[in-house]
Protein backbone atom coordinates (compact mmCIF):
# COMPACT_ATOMS: atom_id res chain seq x y z
CA UNK A 1 0.00 0.00 0.00
CA UNK A 2 1.40 3.39 -0.97
CA UNK A 3 1.44 6.10 1.72
CA UNK A 4 0.50 9.46 0.19
CA UNK A 5 0.85 12.99 1.49
CA UNK A 6 -2.90 13.00 2.14
CA UNK A 7 -2.61 9.83 4.24
CA UNK A 8 0.29 11.25 6.24
CA UNK A 9 -1.58 14.52 6.74
CA UNK A 10 -4.62 12.61 7.97
CA UNK A 11 -2.52 10.70 10.47
CA UNK A 12 -0.71 13.88 11.38
CA UNK A 13 -3.96 15.66 12.09
CA UNK A 14 -4.62 13.02 14.73
CA UNK A 15 -1.13 13.53 16.15
CA UNK A 16 -1.53 17.29 16.11
CA UNK A 17 -4.58 17.18 18.35
CA UNK A 18 -3.39 14.44 20.64
CA UNK A 19 -4.25 16.64 23.57
CA UNK A 20 -7.92 16.03 22.77
CA UNK A 21 -7.43 12.49 23.97
CA UNK A 22 -6.21 13.73 27.35
CA UNK A 23 -8.55 13.70 30.37
CA UNK A 24 -10.89 16.65 29.82
CA UNK A 25 -11.79 19.35 32.32
CA UNK A 26 -15.30 18.90 33.70
CA UNK A 27 -17.93 21.51 34.54
CA UNK A 28 -18.01 22.56 38.18
CA UNK A 29 -20.59 20.66 40.19
CA UNK A 30 -21.15 17.99 37.52
CA UNK A 31 -21.59 14.32 38.34
CA UNK A 32 -18.34 13.59 36.53
CA UNK A 33 -16.51 16.03 38.75
CA UNK A 34 -17.91 14.45 41.90
CA UNK A 35 -16.88 10.98 40.68
CA UNK A 36 -13.46 12.30 39.75
CA UNK A 37 -13.03 13.84 43.19
CA UNK A 38 -14.06 10.63 44.93
CA UNK A 39 -12.01 8.29 42.72
CA UNK A 40 -8.41 8.18 43.96
CA UNK A 41 -7.38 6.02 40.98
CA UNK A 42 -8.90 8.15 38.19
CA UNK A 43 -5.42 8.99 36.88
CA UNK A 44 -3.50 6.02 38.25
CA UNK A 45 -0.28 5.45 36.25
CA UNK A 46 0.79 2.14 34.77
CA UNK A 47 4.41 2.93 35.64
CA UNK A 48 6.08 5.06 38.28
CA UNK A 49 9.63 6.21 37.65
CA UNK A 50 11.24 7.12 40.95
CA UNK A 51 14.28 9.26 40.16
CA UNK A 52 17.02 8.90 42.77
CA UNK A 53 20.78 9.09 43.24
CA UNK A 54 22.83 5.95 43.90
CA UNK A 55 26.57 5.36 44.35
CA UNK A 56 28.04 4.04 41.10
CA UNK A 57 31.39 2.43 40.34
CA UNK A 58 32.53 1.01 37.00
CA UNK A 59 35.90 0.96 35.22
CA UNK A 60 37.51 2.91 38.05
CA UNK A 61 34.94 5.72 37.90
CA UNK A 62 33.09 6.58 41.10
CA UNK A 63 30.21 9.06 41.31
CA UNK A 64 26.56 9.42 42.22
CA UNK A 65 24.48 8.16 39.31
CA UNK A 66 21.00 9.57 38.67
CA UNK A 67 18.69 6.65 37.90
CA UNK A 68 15.08 5.55 37.43
CA UNK A 69 13.92 2.78 39.77
CA UNK A 70 17.38 2.25 41.22
CA UNK A 71 19.21 0.91 38.15
CA UNK A 72 21.17 2.11 35.12
CA UNK A 73 19.52 1.50 32.64
CA UNK A 74 16.24 2.15 34.42
CA UNK A 75 13.13 0.01 34.53
CA UNK A 76 11.68 -1.01 31.15
CA UNK A 77 8.41 0.57 30.06
CA UNK A 78 6.43 -1.63 27.66
CA UNK A 79 3.12 -0.90 25.94
CA UNK A 80 1.26 -1.97 22.80
CA UNK A 81 0.29 0.29 19.93
CA UNK A 82 -3.23 1.54 20.67
CA UNK A 83 -2.71 1.62 24.44
CA UNK A 84 -2.72 4.81 26.50
CA UNK A 85 0.62 5.91 27.91
CA UNK A 86 0.30 6.63 31.65
CA UNK A 87 3.58 7.25 33.45
CA UNK A 88 4.34 9.21 36.60
CA UNK A 89 7.80 10.64 37.27
CA UNK A 90 8.62 11.21 40.96
CA UNK A 91 11.68 13.34 41.65
CA UNK A 92 13.53 12.31 44.82
CA UNK A 93 16.62 14.37 43.93
CA UNK A 94 17.76 17.54 45.65
CA UNK A 95 17.48 19.39 42.34
CA UNK A 96 15.35 19.43 39.16
CA UNK A 97 14.95 16.73 36.53
CA UNK A 98 12.91 16.18 33.36
CA UNK A 99 12.20 13.05 31.29
CA UNK A 100 11.82 12.89 27.50
CA UNK A 101 10.19 10.01 25.60
CA UNK A 102 12.67 9.65 22.74
CA UNK A 103 11.11 9.06 19.33
CA UNK A 104 7.48 9.10 20.44
CA UNK A 105 4.74 10.95 18.54
CA UNK A 106 2.96 12.79 21.32
CA UNK A 107 1.50 16.19 22.29
CA UNK A 108 4.18 18.88 22.50
CA UNK A 109 3.45 19.58 26.17
CA UNK A 110 4.13 15.93 27.03
CA UNK A 111 7.61 15.89 25.43
CA UNK A 112 9.61 16.51 28.59
CA UNK A 113 12.09 19.18 27.47
CA UNK A 114 12.62 22.00 29.98
CA UNK A 115 12.53 25.46 28.49
CA UNK A 116 10.70 24.22 25.41
CA UNK A 117 7.77 21.97 26.32
CA UNK A 118 7.55 22.11 30.11
CA UNK A 119 9.09 23.37 33.32
CA UNK A 120 11.64 21.12 35.00
CA UNK A 121 10.26 18.76 37.63
CA UNK A 122 11.37 20.41 40.87
CA UNK A 123 13.04 18.57 43.73
CA UNK A 124 10.39 16.55 45.56
CA UNK A 125 7.80 17.15 42.83
CA UNK A 126 5.79 14.72 40.71
CA UNK A 127 4.72 14.95 37.05
CA UNK A 128 2.25 12.81 35.11
CA UNK A 129 2.29 11.98 31.40
CA UNK A 130 -0.71 10.59 29.51
CA UNK A 131 -1.33 10.30 25.77
CA UNK A 132 -2.48 7.73 23.18
CA UNK A 133 0.18 5.48 21.65
CA UNK A 134 0.05 5.76 17.86
CA UNK A 135 3.11 3.73 16.93
CA UNK A 136 5.10 0.60 17.62
CA UNK A 137 8.81 -0.09 17.78
CA UNK A 138 11.95 0.39 19.87
CA UNK A 139 12.40 3.64 21.77
CA UNK A 140 13.81 4.83 25.07
CA UNK A 141 13.35 7.47 27.72
CA UNK A 142 16.03 9.72 29.13
CA UNK A 143 16.52 12.89 31.11
CA UNK A 144 16.60 16.11 29.12
CA UNK A 145 17.86 18.16 32.05
CA UNK A 146 21.47 19.26 31.79
CA UNK A 147 23.72 16.13 31.50
CA UNK A 148 21.70 13.74 33.69
CA UNK A 149 21.27 11.35 30.76
CA UNK A 150 25.04 10.76 30.64
CA UNK A 151 25.03 9.87 34.32
CA UNK A 152 22.33 7.20 34.26
CA UNK A 153 18.80 8.57 33.91
CA UNK A 154 17.54 6.54 30.96
CA UNK A 155 15.76 3.28 30.20
CA UNK A 156 14.08 1.21 27.45
CA UNK A 157 10.63 2.07 26.10
CA UNK A 158 9.16 -0.69 23.93
CA UNK A 159 5.90 -0.36 21.97
CA UNK A 160 4.73 -3.75 20.73
CA UNK A 161 2.91 -4.18 17.44
CA UNK A 162 -0.42 -6.04 17.87
CA UNK A 163 0.05 -7.20 14.25
CA UNK A 164 3.72 -8.13 14.58
CA UNK A 165 4.80 -9.72 11.27
CA UNK A 166 7.98 -11.37 12.61
CA UNK A 167 8.27 -14.55 14.65
CA UNK A 168 10.89 -14.95 17.36
CA UNK A 169 11.46 -16.87 20.60
CA UNK A 170 13.12 -14.07 22.57
CA UNK A 171 12.45 -10.32 22.60
CA UNK A 172 15.55 -8.76 24.14
CA UNK A 173 16.45 -5.11 24.67
CA UNK A 174 20.17 -4.28 24.38
CA UNK A 175 21.10 -0.84 25.73
CA UNK A 176 24.61 0.46 25.03
CA UNK A 177 26.07 3.09 27.36
CA UNK A 178 29.36 4.88 27.91
CA UNK A 179 30.64 5.52 31.43
CA UNK A 180 32.10 8.97 32.17
CA UNK A 181 35.32 9.33 34.10
CA UNK A 182 34.46 12.60 35.87
CA UNK A 183 31.54 14.88 36.62
CA UNK A 184 30.07 17.08 33.89
CA UNK A 185 31.71 20.32 34.98
CA UNK A 186 35.15 18.70 35.07
CA UNK A 187 34.60 16.93 31.74
CA UNK A 188 33.72 20.16 29.92
CA UNK A 189 36.65 21.92 31.60
CA UNK A 190 38.98 19.14 30.43
CA UNK A 191 37.56 19.32 26.91
CA UNK A 192 38.14 23.06 26.75
CA UNK A 193 41.65 22.85 28.18
CA UNK A 194 42.75 20.05 25.85
CA UNK A 195 43.23 17.52 28.66
CA UNK A 196 40.57 15.16 27.28
CA UNK A 197 42.33 13.13 24.59
CA UNK A 198 40.85 9.77 23.54
CA UNK A 199 43.27 7.14 22.29
CA UNK A 200 43.77 7.06 18.54
CA UNK A 201 43.66 3.33 17.84
CA UNK A 202 42.19 1.80 14.67
CA UNK A 203 38.65 3.21 14.68
CA UNK A 204 36.54 0.13 13.83
CA UNK A 205 35.05 1.75 10.73
CA UNK A 206 33.62 -0.12 7.74
CA UNK A 207 35.99 -0.24 4.78
CA UNK A 208 35.97 2.94 2.75
CA UNK A 209 34.67 5.18 5.54
CA UNK A 210 36.42 8.32 6.69
CA UNK A 211 38.34 8.44 9.94
CA UNK A 212 36.06 8.93 12.92
CA UNK A 213 36.92 11.70 15.35
CA UNK A 214 35.67 11.59 18.94
CA UNK A 215 36.16 14.05 21.76
CA UNK A 216 35.45 12.37 25.13
CA UNK A 217 37.72 9.72 26.64
CA UNK A 218 35.48 7.20 28.40
CA UNK A 219 36.94 4.64 30.85
CA UNK A 220 34.55 1.97 29.56
CA UNK A 221 31.20 0.89 28.15
CA UNK A 222 28.29 -1.29 29.27
CA UNK A 223 25.62 -3.54 27.78
CA UNK A 224 22.39 -3.48 29.80
CA UNK A 225 24.37 -2.08 32.71
CA UNK A 226 27.01 -4.84 32.68
CA UNK A 227 30.69 -4.03 32.36
CA UNK A 228 33.14 -6.37 30.64
CA UNK A 229 34.23 -8.03 33.89
CA UNK A 230 30.62 -9.16 34.41
CA UNK A 231 29.24 -9.48 30.87
CA UNK A 232 25.55 -9.41 30.09
CA UNK A 233 24.36 -12.87 29.01
CA UNK A 234 21.33 -14.36 27.30
CA UNK A 235 20.65 -18.10 27.60
CA UNK A 236 18.86 -19.68 24.62
CA UNK A 237 18.33 -23.02 22.91
CA UNK A 238 19.74 -24.23 19.62
CA UNK A 239 17.46 -23.10 16.81
CA UNK A 240 15.99 -20.14 18.72
CA UNK A 241 15.23 -16.91 16.90
CA UNK A 242 16.11 -13.80 18.88
CA UNK A 243 14.91 -10.24 18.36
CA UNK A 244 17.59 -7.86 19.63
CA UNK A 245 16.41 -4.28 20.12
CA UNK A 246 19.71 -2.40 19.88
CA UNK A 247 19.53 1.03 21.56
CA UNK A 248 22.53 3.35 21.55
CA UNK A 249 21.77 5.25 24.75
CA UNK A 250 25.33 6.55 25.08
CA UNK A 251 26.21 10.11 25.89
CA UNK A 252 28.25 10.54 22.72
CA UNK A 253 29.72 7.22 21.53
CA UNK A 254 29.01 5.53 18.20
CA UNK A 255 29.28 1.72 18.18
CA UNK A 256 30.00 -0.87 15.53
CA UNK A 257 28.07 -3.99 16.53
CA UNK A 258 28.57 -7.63 15.59
CA UNK A 259 27.66 -11.04 16.98
CA UNK A 260 30.42 -13.61 16.57
CA UNK A 261 29.63 -16.32 14.00
CA UNK A 262 26.06 -15.11 13.45
CA UNK A 263 24.51 -12.81 10.87
CA UNK A 264 21.86 -10.27 11.79
CA UNK A 265 18.70 -9.57 9.83
CA UNK A 266 17.90 -5.86 10.23
CA UNK A 267 14.10 -5.42 10.44
CA UNK A 268 13.66 -1.88 11.81
CA UNK A 269 15.44 1.42 12.32
CA UNK A 270 14.34 3.97 14.93
CA UNK A 271 11.20 1.92 15.49
CA UNK A 272 10.13 1.94 11.83
CA UNK A 273 10.00 -1.38 9.91
CA UNK A 274 12.26 -1.98 6.92
CA UNK A 275 12.62 -4.80 4.45
CA UNK A 276 14.95 -7.36 6.12
CA UNK A 277 18.65 -6.86 5.32
CA UNK A 278 21.16 -9.57 6.23
CA UNK A 279 24.42 -8.10 7.58
CA UNK A 280 27.48 -9.12 9.57
CA UNK A 281 27.75 -5.81 11.44
CA UNK A 282 26.27 -2.34 11.67
CA UNK A 283 27.21 1.10 12.98
CA UNK A 284 24.72 2.68 15.37
CA UNK A 285 24.97 6.38 16.13
CA UNK A 286 24.15 7.91 19.48
CA UNK A 287 20.34 7.82 20.04
CA UNK A 288 19.67 5.54 17.04
CA UNK A 289 17.98 2.14 17.37
CA UNK A 290 18.10 -0.96 15.18
CA UNK A 291 16.02 -4.11 15.56
CA UNK A 292 17.68 -7.29 14.31
CA UNK A 293 16.77 -10.96 14.29
CA UNK A 294 19.41 -13.65 14.72
CA UNK A 295 19.03 -17.42 14.67
CA UNK A 296 21.24 -19.60 16.88
CA UNK A 297 21.82 -22.70 14.75
CA UNK A 298 23.82 -24.93 17.09
CA UNK A 299 25.40 -25.31 20.50
CA UNK A 300 27.89 -22.57 21.39
CA UNK A 301 28.91 -19.17 22.74
CA UNK A 302 28.42 -16.06 20.63
CA UNK A 303 30.04 -12.84 21.85
CA UNK A 304 28.21 -9.60 21.18
CA UNK A 305 30.76 -6.86 20.45
CA UNK A 306 29.86 -3.17 20.66
CA UNK A 307 33.09 -1.49 19.55
CA UNK A 308 33.25 2.26 20.16
CA UNK A 309 34.25 4.19 17.05
CA UNK A 310 37.46 6.19 17.11
CA UNK A 311 38.93 4.39 20.11
CA UNK A 312 40.03 0.88 21.07
CA UNK A 313 37.37 0.26 23.73
CA UNK A 314 34.35 -1.99 23.46
CA UNK A 315 31.55 -3.56 25.48
CA UNK A 316 30.95 -7.30 25.25
CA UNK A 317 28.04 -9.58 26.05
CA UNK A 318 27.24 -13.24 25.47
CA UNK A 319 24.45 -15.18 23.81
CA UNK A 320 24.90 -18.87 24.61
CA UNK A 321 22.98 -22.12 24.32
CA UNK A 322 21.71 -23.78 27.47
CA UNK A 323 24.22 -26.64 27.25
CA UNK A 324 27.27 -24.34 27.33
CA UNK A 325 28.86 -22.32 30.12
CA UNK A 326 28.87 -18.67 28.97
CA UNK A 327 32.27 -17.26 28.09
CA UNK A 328 32.95 -13.97 26.34
CA UNK A 329 35.66 -13.39 23.78
CA UNK A 330 37.02 -10.11 25.10
CA UNK A 331 39.69 -9.80 22.42
CA UNK A 332 39.54 -6.91 20.02
CA UNK A 333 36.62 -7.31 17.63
CA UNK A 334 37.46 -8.26 14.04
CA UNK A 335 35.06 -7.19 11.32
CA UNK A 336 34.58 -8.82 7.94
CA UNK A 337 31.72 -9.48 5.58
CA UNK A 338 28.68 -7.28 4.96
CA UNK A 339 28.40 -3.99 6.88
CA UNK A 340 25.05 -2.20 6.87
CA UNK A 341 24.94 0.91 4.66
CA UNK A 342 22.18 3.49 4.93
CA UNK A 343 21.24 2.95 1.29
CA UNK A 344 20.60 -0.73 2.12
CA UNK A 345 17.58 0.30 4.19
CA UNK A 346 14.28 0.15 2.35
CA UNK A 347 10.93 0.98 3.91
CA UNK A 348 8.27 -1.73 3.88
CA UNK A 349 5.83 0.65 2.16
CA UNK A 350 6.45 3.58 -0.22
CA UNK A 351 5.74 7.14 0.85
CA UNK A 352 5.05 10.37 -0.98
CA UNK A 353 5.13 13.61 1.00
CA UNK A 354 4.58 15.74 -2.07
CA UNK A 355 6.13 19.09 -3.00
CA UNK A 356 8.50 20.66 -0.50
CA UNK A 357 7.07 23.95 0.84
CA UNK A 358 10.05 25.30 2.76
CA UNK A 359 13.77 24.60 2.94
CA UNK A 360 15.88 25.52 5.97
CA UNK A 361 19.65 25.44 5.85
CA UNK A 362 20.98 24.05 9.12
CA UNK A 363 24.68 24.80 9.51
CA UNK A 364 26.37 22.56 12.07
CA UNK A 365 29.32 24.51 13.36
CA UNK A 366 31.85 24.37 16.12
CA UNK A 367 35.31 24.91 17.42
CA UNK A 368 36.93 21.71 18.65
CA UNK A 369 39.73 23.51 20.47
CA UNK A 370 37.41 25.86 22.36
CA UNK A 371 34.72 23.17 22.55
CA UNK A 372 31.96 25.39 21.25
CA UNK A 373 29.19 23.86 19.14
CA UNK A 374 26.45 25.72 17.29
CA UNK A 375 23.53 25.42 14.90
CA UNK A 376 23.27 28.34 12.46
CA UNK A 377 25.67 30.27 14.66
CA UNK A 378 23.49 29.99 17.78
CA UNK A 379 24.39 28.62 21.19
CA UNK A 380 20.99 27.58 22.53
CA UNK A 381 19.30 29.16 24.41
CA UNK A 382 21.29 32.35 23.76
CA UNK A 383 19.90 34.09 20.62
CA UNK A 384 22.14 35.32 17.81
CA UNK A 385 25.27 34.40 19.71
CA UNK A 386 27.69 33.94 16.82
CA UNK A 387 28.70 35.90 13.71
CA UNK A 388 26.01 35.56 11.04
CA UNK A 389 23.65 33.74 13.41
CA UNK A 390 20.13 33.26 12.13
CA UNK A 391 16.78 33.15 13.91
CA UNK A 392 16.96 31.12 17.13
CA UNK A 393 14.04 28.91 16.02
CA UNK A 394 13.35 27.16 12.71
CA UNK A 395 9.84 28.31 11.79
CA UNK A 396 7.33 26.05 10.01
CA UNK A 397 3.59 26.08 9.32
CA UNK A 398 1.17 23.25 9.97
CA UNK A 399 0.57 21.07 6.91
CA UNK A 400 3.76 22.08 5.12
CA UNK A 401 6.46 19.72 3.88
CA UNK A 402 9.75 20.88 5.38
CA UNK A 403 13.24 20.09 4.15
CA UNK A 404 16.23 20.59 6.44
CA UNK A 405 19.58 20.80 4.66
CA UNK A 406 22.13 19.94 7.37
CA UNK A 407 25.57 21.24 6.40
CA UNK A 408 28.26 19.92 8.71
CA UNK A 409 31.22 22.31 8.71
CA UNK A 410 32.98 20.48 11.52
CA UNK A 411 35.33 17.50 11.61
CA UNK A 412 33.02 15.49 13.85
CA UNK A 413 29.89 13.45 13.18
CA UNK A 414 26.70 14.79 14.76
CA UNK A 415 23.70 12.53 15.56
CA UNK A 416 20.79 14.89 14.84
CA UNK A 417 17.41 14.24 16.47
CA UNK A 418 14.02 15.86 15.79
CA UNK A 419 11.37 15.55 18.50
CA UNK A 420 7.70 14.79 17.85
CA UNK A 421 8.06 13.85 14.16
CA UNK A 422 9.47 11.30 11.77
CA UNK A 423 11.52 12.23 8.72
CA UNK A 424 13.10 10.54 5.75
CA UNK A 425 16.53 11.15 4.29
CA UNK A 426 16.53 12.69 0.83
CA UNK A 427 18.31 10.29 -1.48
CA UNK A 428 19.92 11.09 -4.79
CA UNK A 429 17.61 8.78 -6.68
CA UNK A 430 14.29 7.34 -5.50
CA UNK A 431 12.96 8.61 -2.15
CA UNK A 432 9.78 6.53 -2.18
CA UNK A 433 11.26 3.75 -0.08
CA UNK A 434 13.52 5.87 2.12
CA UNK A 435 12.77 4.71 5.69
CA UNK A 436 11.35 7.13 8.22
CA UNK A 437 13.59 7.88 11.20
CA UNK A 438 13.87 10.33 14.10
CA UNK A 439 17.69 10.40 14.46
CA UNK A 440 20.35 10.52 11.76
CA UNK A 441 24.11 10.90 11.75
CA UNK A 442 25.65 13.74 9.73
CA UNK A 443 29.27 12.82 9.09
CA UNK A 444 32.27 15.14 9.28
CA UNK A 445 32.13 17.64 6.40
CA UNK A 446 28.96 15.99 5.07
CA UNK A 447 25.67 17.52 3.93
CA UNK A 448 22.53 15.51 4.66
CA UNK A 449 19.00 16.52 3.70
CA UNK A 450 15.88 15.28 5.48
CA UNK A 451 12.21 16.09 4.95
CA UNK A 452 9.14 15.77 7.16
CA UNK A 453 5.50 16.73 7.24
CA UNK A 454 4.77 19.46 9.78
CA UNK A 455 1.75 17.72 11.28
CA UNK A 456 2.20 18.07 15.05
CA UNK A 457 1.91 21.74 16.14
CA UNK A 458 4.03 23.03 18.98
CA UNK A 459 7.63 23.91 19.68
CA UNK A 460 9.98 20.96 19.31
CA UNK A 461 13.58 20.35 20.25
CA UNK A 462 15.92 19.72 17.32
CA UNK A 463 19.49 19.11 18.36
CA UNK A 464 22.71 17.15 18.27
CA UNK A 465 22.34 14.12 20.56
CA UNK A 466 25.98 14.18 21.59
CA UNK A 467 25.30 15.20 25.20
CA UNK A 468 28.45 17.33 25.41
CA UNK A 469 27.66 19.24 22.22
CA UNK A 470 24.07 19.76 23.40
CA UNK A 471 25.26 20.89 26.83
CA UNK A 472 27.16 23.81 25.32
CA UNK A 473 24.32 24.88 23.01
CA UNK A 474 23.96 22.71 19.88
CA UNK A 475 20.19 23.01 19.49
CA UNK A 476 17.82 25.09 17.36
CA UNK A 477 14.18 24.13 17.99
CA UNK A 478 11.44 23.87 15.37
CA UNK A 479 8.50 26.20 16.09
CA UNK A 480 5.09 26.19 14.41
CA UNK A 481 3.91 29.66 13.38
CA UNK A 482 0.67 31.06 11.98
CA UNK A 483 0.79 32.42 8.41
CA UNK A 484 1.59 36.15 8.36
CA UNK A 485 -1.97 37.07 7.45
CA UNK A 486 -3.39 35.30 10.49
CA UNK A 487 -1.15 36.84 13.16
Amino acid sequence: MKITRRDVLKVGATQGVLASAMPQMVNAGSTDEKNLTADRTAFAPDYRLNVTQIPYERYGSSFNAIVAEGTWPGAEIRYRKGDTFRVMVQNHLNGPTCVHWHGLLLPALMDGVPGISQLPIAAGAVDYYEFPILQSGTYYYHSHFETQEQYGLLGPLILEDPDEPHHYDHDQTVMLCDIPGSDAKQTISDLRSGKMKPDSAVPYLPDGSKEFDTDVAYPGYTINGHSNDDPWTLRVRSGDRIRLRLINSSGSSYFRVKLDDLQMSVIATDGKPVEPVLVDDLVIATAERYDVIVTVPASGNHTLHAAALGVSGQAVGIIHTNDITPKADSSRARFSGKSLRQNDLRAVEPSDLGKVDIVHDVVLGGNMKAFEWTINGNFWPEPFAGPGAKETFLSVQEGSVVRLRMINKTMMAHPMHLHGHVFRRVRQRDNRFAPFKDTISVGAGETVEIEFLANNPGTWAYHCHNIWHLAVGMMQPVRYMLPMGER
